[in-house]
């Protein structure tokens, strides 16, 4: 009888332990993955981005950003738009999945079920067709904000195709956008994601070393 207490004791101690070194393994993970988005990617321009308010920026291959914990969403998004990025690929539409990169953890897409908001694109996935990768990352929480409808499909996606005509026509501008990100918004879902009043675009012509906004 002893004896069977002792090893149902191993086992027990066992299963901590393989749970303890799992978890730890995650945690480490964790941090690799955080610490990959804080690294600058060779194709990020530092010198147009703007300061951030909250000191989380992460940078993806596509686009860079700084992320508001309070409002669990970006307060912006910023991105080089090349003439030869506009391609016309088909890429498959991906699920939207939890930016990882973000410390303070990015808010949860069924924040938005049955919230009567878009998952509103700050960086549109037609801005990024040029590679799959560029692509997919267009899908992760932290490059969404709640819209209704009627601008997400509307006014806004108007003016997204607008960004990509003057990009072309400009041989490549840069382009920040966010919501706008102040006092008491309303929220939606479990974490309480800012619903912002207002959105924004500002878009910037650096070629021939002659800026204009």
């Amino acid at each position: 009888m002893n004896r069977n207490k002792n090893y149902t004791l191993i086992a027990i101690i066992l299963l901590i332990g393989v749970y303890g070194y799992n978890f730890w393994l995650e945690k480490e993970e964790d941090k690799k993955v955080v610490y990959e988005g804080i690294k600058i990617k060779g194709d990020t321009n530092v010198f147009f981005l703007p300061s951030s308010t909250t000191g989380q920026v992460v940078h993806h291959d596509g686009y860079s950003l700084s992320y508001n914990e309070k409002y669990e969403q970006a307060e912006w998004v910023a991105y080089e738009l090349k003439k030869e990025h506009l391609a016309n690929r088909n890429f498959k539409r991906p699920y939207f999945e939890i930016d990882k990169t973000i410390k303070t953890k990015a808010a949860h897409w069924k924040n938005y079920k049955q919230s009567g908001y878009d998952k509103g694109h700050l960086c549109p996935a037609g801005d990024r067709k040029y590679s799959k990768q560029a692509h997919d990352e267009t899908f992760l929480t932290s490059n969404i904000s709640p819209q209704l409808h009627e601008f997400n499909s509307g006014i806004w996606n108007t003016l997204e195709q607008k960004v990509r005509y003057w990009a072309e026509k400009y041989d490549g501008i840069y382009v920040l956008t966010g919501g706008v990100l102040n006092g008491e918004l309303p929220t939606i879902g479990e974490e309480q994601v800012g619903v912002p009043n207002y959105f924004y675009k500002v878009l910037l012509d650096y070629n021939n070393g002659n800026p204009k906004a």
